[in-house]
């Protein structure tokens, strides 16, 4: 089992990382690694290297239904070699083919690959060319819940948000590329709890498939950061 879950994702991140340091601390064991936010919380990231999983008993509640509701973030997604991916990337869970992959997932606690999702494209709603923090992600999205033009969450929806290629993704001091692949984070607004991940643009289609499944897979199984 834990072999599966070694191929399967990347489960990375813990609180007590100083926010100055650019790079994660390996924790002993099979725990996370601990990164900072830009407010000193904590948050979840995915790197490229393959870390064991904790065991199951460790972690918080898993999302047993999660619901993918997606974000193109950027005037990029207005390409057509871009867009093209979108039906992929806004339904993670559907696109898995791979039996073991689907089978580990089930004995995780993962029982719906079929839920409900829905998806955006948001061209004007960030300036282009720009570096963007988790700060301005968390605003992006305290925005959108407060217009009503982005579905309020219930205990399972995770928010995915899609970089375009111009939006270059940075937490605390690290950089997208750099230190990390995609991020999963959350915060509290108006009694609302947001679990969200943040997948910055990938130029390989599949990788970038791959990154946004793997970061969505560990929000839904380490959604509070238990364990960590």
């Amino acid at each position: 089992m834990r072999l599966k879950w070694i191929l399967l994702i990347t489960v990375i991140g813990s609180a007590g990382a100083q926010a100055q340091e650019a790079t994660p601390r390996q924790s002993s064991d099979d725990q996370p690694q601990s990164v900072t936010n830009d407010d000193r919380g904590r948050a979840f990231i995915i790197t490229g290297d393959v870390q064991p999983l904790s065991s199951p008993s460790s972690h918080g509640k898993v999302i047993a239904e999660p619901q993918q509701n997606s974000i193109f973030l950027g005037r990029g997604w207005e390409t057509a070699s871009l867009r093209s991916r979108e039906p992929q990337l806004a339904n993670l869970l559907a696109s898995i083919r791979d039996q073991t992959q689907l089978s580990a997932l089930d004995e995780r606690g993962v029982k719906n690959f079929l839920a409900a999702t829905s998806s955006q494209e948001r061209f004007d709603e960030v300036a282009g060319d720009r570096s963007i923090s988790d700060l301005d992600i968390q605003s992006v999205l305290a925005r959108m819940l407060k217009d009503g033009s982005l579905q309020r969450p219930n205990a399972s929806t995770i928010y995915v948000i899609f970089l375009d290629p111009g939006l270059r993704s940075t937490l605390g001091t690290m950089i997208a590329g750099k230190h990390y692949l995609a991020y999963h984070n959350l915060f509290s607004v108006s009694g609302m709890k947001i679990h969200y991940v943040v997948a910055p643009c990938e130029a390989n289609r599949q990788t970038a498939y791959q990154v946004a499944l793997r970061a969505f897979l560990a929000a839904a199984l380490n959604q509070n950061g238990s364990g960590s």
